[in-house]
């Protein structure tokens, strides 16, 4: 596989000998993973792109499609090193102000990070925003399931990655896509940032334009 190429990867990943992740539905059953209603289906990665972790998406370039490989991945190239910086401590005080009851053990989202309360006591609550498997080596079986090469297939793949939800038209060699997405029960305008990577990604990938209505 080469970089700027999309393809369909199956996978099970694992650390320290137990299941964490994976796509095949079998053995998430098996194993009582639970996906928090995400679907069972093949991970579209746009290579170059850091769709998966550098410890996967550096295996693929030596890959073809049928290929199965068992990888390991150290800590740096999976979700990083455990880091004291990425554990906060906060007074107790400002979730009850917000009626939050805060319980150790279960994760919190405070601005744009996802932690982990691990202690509560003495009016303060400490959070460990490190990622649950930081600094972890990581054992994974990957598949190479399939190389997208249809344009509309492609864009459709990048657009459902980016996005997680949602319908795109494409009209006269243009995508269209929809300016705001649905959230819950609000309609979001989507941020320039993400319209400049949805715009760059899919141009590079594909002989489409994109245009946002």
């Amino acid at each position: 596989m080469k970089e700027g190429e999309l393809v369909l990867i199956g996978y099970t990943g694992r650390a320290e000998g137990e299941i964490f992740d994976t796509t095949d539905e079998d053995v998430a059953k098996e194993n009582s993973i639970d996906r928090e209603d995400a679907e069972l289906k093949p991970v579209p990665v746009l290579i170059g792109r850091e769709y998966i972790i550098e410890g996967l998406e550096e295996k693929l370039y030596d890959m073809e499609v049928g290929d199965k490989q068992e990888v390991t991945v150290p800590a740096e190239k999976g979700y990083g090193k455990r880091s004291s910086d990425n554990i906060a401590t906060y007074p107790e005080k400002e979730f009850q102000k917000q009626g939050v009851e805060v319980r150790p053990g279960e994760e919190l989202m405070i601005g744009q990070r996802r932690g982990k309360v691990v202690s509560k006591g003495s009016g303060r609550v400490r959070i460990d925003f490190n990622h649950p498997l930081a600094g972890k080596e990581l054992e994974y079986d990957l598949e190479v399931l399939e190389k997208v090469e249809d344009d509309k297939e492609i864009a459709e793949h990048i657009y459902g990655y980016r996005i997680g939800h949602g319908d795109i038209d494409i009209e006269d060699g243009t995508v269209k896509i929809p300016s705001t997405h649905s959230h819950g029960d609000h309609d979001h305008e989507l941020p320039e940032e993400v319209r400049d990577m949805l715009r760059e990604e899919i141009e590079e990938a594909t002989s489409l334009d994109v245009e946002f209505v």
